[in-house]
């Protein structure tokens, strides 16, 4: 059996990667209790013990706005956290996959989406700092893939940590019949993180390099809840839920839209963001029926 170290085996996405491959690989769990991965020494020493085949590093700072008021901290996580990995796979042989963000594409100032040679400037901590792990890891190990993700969402399920996203904020707006107001500027992809863990399998083989890799679209955030919401109340009009916010991003709409050819030509993919959450609904019976009971 394949042997797998899952970093931040407590998280959002690290958390469903193990449950979700717990039967088919030998897989070891890395979380704050029992590695520090700006630990250099100790990073080294936990690879070295759990001799894995593949390396999943899904470990980070990834709420932007505590890596900006916390550069010192972001940049001793999500850079030399990531470099400390990197190094430990170098030593042991083990292939690297890096989870990386959508972010870096956030000084995008055109409406098309982005590839992943496109270099716009780097408008926030955290984008600056993924960026600038990827380069140390494709420098330190080659052989490494780096994954740009977007904004993922899942239901909430029981044991998995959950986090702030799209479909939880409207669900909130739903069932507490309370508004939300979203920004029609802000353009982005946003994936079910289930189809992410799903194609992790695929990416461990995938060529080094870099990647976009979630779901496309066309959409801005507001326009897809709207779709997100039609889907959830089966017709009835709850249209007076979402409040369109015209101010923020008004000077320069925000695009995170990713080109995903480059994925796509390798045979992995994604839905686009609204064939996604209908998806996400379709494979969560039990929590659809609960939604709807409540509304």
């Amino acid at each position: 059996m394949e042997r797998w170290l899952v970093t931040g085996a407590n998280g959002f996405l690290g958390s469903r990667l193990m449950k979700f491959y717990q039967e088919k690989y030998e897989i070891t769990g890395a979380h704050h209790g029992n590695l520090d991965i700006t630990d250099e020494a100790a990073a080294a020493e936990f690879v070295r013990a759990a001799a894995p085949q593949l390396v999943i590093h899904c470990a980070a700072i990834s709420n932007t706005g505590t890596c900006q008021e916390n550069p010192g901290l972001s940049e001793a996580v999500n850079v030399n956290g990531a470099v400390n990995l990197a190094r430990a796979c170098r030593e042991t042989g083990s292939r690297l996959i890096f989870m990386s963000s959508d972010q870096i594409y956030a000084g995008n100032r055109t409406m098309v989406p982005a590839k992943e040679e496109n270099t716009p400037e780097l408008v926030n901590v955290y984008g600056l700092h993924k960026r600038q792990a990827e380069e140390e890891i494709m420098a330190i190990l080659p052989d490494s893939v780096c994954l740009r993700l977007p904004w993922m969402y899942d239901f909430p399920w029981r044991g998995l940590k959950s986090n702030s996203n799209l479909l939880g904020n409207l669900l909130r707006a739903l069932i507490q019949n309370r508004p939300l107001t979203l920004p029609v500027h802000d353009y982005r992809g946003i994936t079910w993180a289930m189809e992410v863990v799903k194609n992790i399998e695929a990416a461990g083989t995938l060529p080094a390099g870099i990647y976009n890799f979630g779901s496309g679209g066309t959409l801005s955030t507001y326009e897809t809840a709207r779709a997100v919401l039609a889907m959830v109340t089966d017709g009835e009009d709850r249209s007076g839920l979402l409040i369109p916010d015209q101010e923020r991003f008004a000077e320069q709409p925000r695009n995170l839209l990713m080109d995903t050819e480059k994925i796509r030509g390798c045979g992995i993919e994604f839905p686009d963001t609204v064939e996604g959450f209908r998806r996400c609904f379709e494979e969560s019976p039990e929590y659809m029926t609960g939604m709807i009971r409540q509304r």
